[in-house]
């Protein structure tokens, strides 16, 4: 503003041209957000294009600007001090703080505050565009006073408003999942980001650290349930003809050739005796840690859970499915973290303009990402689920100094995501449902109570164990509570998790022997 204020007085019919321009576009400032209604009062306060009436603001925006005026007072603006220009800033800084027009970046983590950063200058840039020119020196030069008035195509904008109706038709297009209440809820169903496979030779060093500080013998746990699972699939299987009766069919298929014995039994196991479909919580909490841990370990643990189960499924030709949900903006298949950082905040802005209030609906969706699917190899995506592993433990210390900017995973997908249970509980019970299995369980790992309703989580559950889907419910932590889930167990600590997992997945297959035979 003071570059401004002493370049114009050079050109005497310039400062007359931007008296009339500010006249026109003073009044979209009022729309602004706070910091960036001060921003524009303490340009003309500075320039004096114009005399604005200060009483149309609110009281803290007025209250800070003129304290922040006060501190201008000494400066000479036609001799600037940029030690002293510095100083001034650092504490007008400080007063939008105390004033609520900028927020206290300390009281937030380190992706949140990245987050809020990069937020925040989006919004400056894009609203200050409306009421200020870009920068009035380029005005004897180039055309910057042709596109402030609107007379030229503004490509960048077009370029985010591409974005944003492309989100908009994501949207749109995305499953609607119906609750036996009537509620609907729409979820964005995609593949887990390609690009975290990338982190997949420093993650399996992680995983195999992690096995050996958690004191988790892989085998030595799966072999306590793969007895029961194996139990199941052959009580299902030997029955009928199977089991070695003689089938009235057998005569001909042996004069075809079809049959070589007269009494024929299957030796591999079916792989339709189970389906098993494992939720994971991608919640920003989910990568937090306490006070007192060097390093995050909820998800770390959770995902190690969901790979000792998947292990147990690959090995038994067992159909199974993993995958990882949240509430946030949702990444795209082939996007690196920049890429969606930039795709995020030009979505946000044009949202922002066009739908004012109803913005937030459109930009955060309930988002489902699959590592895995009932019909997907393990082998093909298992690099993938390490890369995550990697990324969950180490958080952005994961990236290596020489890996390519272009191959770095979207990491903020889940800086600042929430968990809506009951939505993902409904679409996996479906896909279930669809299942041609005997026995179907649904594992969720998660660390808190969900962001959405009590009420559907309920009915969610409920629509599940109707259905003979057995739903466990694994909480992470001290801060959920896992009442509504029938079948349930909740840990502390990591070393807890996957005997717990294991061992309350064994108990419902003992259950579940008991009911269809009568006895364990």
């Amino acid at each position: 503003s003071i570059e401004e204020k002493v370049f114009v007085n050079e050109f005497g019919g310039l400062n007359s041209i931007l008296k009339d321009i500010y006249k026109e576009s003073f009044h979209k400032t009022k729309s602004l957000t706070a910091f960036s209604q001060f921003l524009s009062l303490l340009f003309h306060s500075i320039t004096l294009y114009i005399n604005p009436e200060y009483k149309d603001f609110k009281k803290n925006v007025t209250e800070a600007l003129n304290e922040s005026l006060h501190l201008l007072k000494p400066l000479n603006y036609k001799e600037v001090n940029i030690s002293e220009v510095l100083e001034a800033s650092i504490q007008m800084v400080d007063i939008c703080r105390r004033y609520n027009i900028l927020p206290d970046l300390d009281k937030y983590n380190l992706g949140e505050q990245k987050e809020i950063s990069q937020s925040l200058d989006e919004t400056v840039v894009n609203e200050l565009s409306k009421v200020l020119i870009p920068s009035s020196n380029n005005l004897t030069t180039g055309n910057t006073l042709q596109k402030f008035i609107g007379k030229e195509v503004d490509t960048q904008k077009d370029e985010k408003l591409n974005l944003m109706d492309d989100h908009i038709s994501k949207v749109g297009a995305s499953s609607t999942i119906y609750f036996p209440s009537g509620y609907t809820s729409k979820i964005v169903s995609s593949k887990l980001p390609e690009n975290f496979k990338n982190l997949y030779q420093s993650g399996s060093i992680t995983y195999e650290n992690l096995l050996t500080m958690w004191n988790l013998p892989v085998f030595k746990v799966t072999n306590k349930i793969k007895p029961y699972f194996i139990h199941n699939q052959k009580r299902q299987r030997i029955s009928g003809f199977d089991q070695g009766d003689l089938s009235p069919h057998v005569p001909i298929m042996l004069a075809s050739g079809r049959y070589e014995r007269m009494f024929e039994q299957k030796q591999r196991l079916s792989n339709k005796s189970y389906a098993l479909s494992l939720l994971i919580d991608g919640s920003g909490s989910m990568i937090e840690k306490s006070n007192n841990e060097s390093k995050p370990w909820s998800l770390s643990a959770a995902l190690i859970g969901a790979s000792y189960l998947a292990q147990i499924c690959f090995e038994l030709n067992i159909d199974f499915e993993v995958s990882i949900f949240n509430r946030g903006f949702a990444a795209d298949l082939k996007e690196t973290d920049s890429e969606y950082i930039k795709r995020k905040f030009a979505i946000s802005s044009m949202l922002n303009t066009t739908y004012g209030s109803s913005a937030q609906e459109i930009f955060n969706t309930t988002n489902h990402y699959f590592v895995k699917k009932f019909n997907d190899s393990w082998r093909d995506n298992y690099e993938k689920f390490i890369g995550l592993i990697e990324f969950s433990r180490n958080l952005r210390s994961s990236i290596d100094s020489s890996l390519d900017e272009n191959l770095i995973p979207p990491f903020s997908m889940f800086e600042k995501g929430t968990n809506v249970d009951e939505v993902n509980i409904m679409h996996a019970s479906k896909r279930l449902l669809n299942h041609p299995s005997n026995t179907k369980l649904l594992v969720v790992l998660s660390d808190g109570m969900t962001r959405g309703s009590i009420p559907e989580l309920k009915n969610s559950i409920n629509f599940a164990s109707k259905n003979k889907i057995s739903v466990i419910g694994v909480g992470i932590g001290n801060r959920g509570s896992w009442k509504e889930y029938e079948n349930n167990v909740q840990v502390q600590h990591p070393e807890q998790l996957i005997y717990s997992i294991v061992n309350i997945t064994k108990d419902i297959l003992i259950k579940n022997i008991k009911t269809t035979t009568g006895a364990a």
